[in-house]
């Protein structure tokens, strides 16, 4: 999987292969791609079990490390701009 060519957009991967994205970013990108669930909610304005739910309910993608979330900010992204187009 090449990371840099196209920007992956995490809908379309398998729990596994956000895993290996994540794990195979550098620091740096790894941080403008996945958050955690607090910095999450603070960007969106919203709570973090706001934010928790939409990954327990599937429509924001996450994956777990350790004991926090960290959430692919592409999905998270693009869930909201669903929001907006209703």
């Amino acid at each position: 999987m090449n990371h840099k060519s196209s920007p992956t957009i995490a809908t379309n991967l398998k729990n596994e292969e956000l895993l290996e994205l994540y794990l195979c970013l550098p620091k740096k990108r790894r941080e403008e791609r996945f958050t955690d669930t607090a910095h999450a909610a603070e960007m969106t304005g919203l709570s973090v079990r706001t934010i928790q739910s939409w990954i327990e309910s599937g429509v924001v993608r996450a994956i777990h490390i350790g004991k926090k979330y960290q959430v692919d900010l592409n999905s998270l992204k693009e869930f909201l701009r669903g929001q907006t187009d209703r």
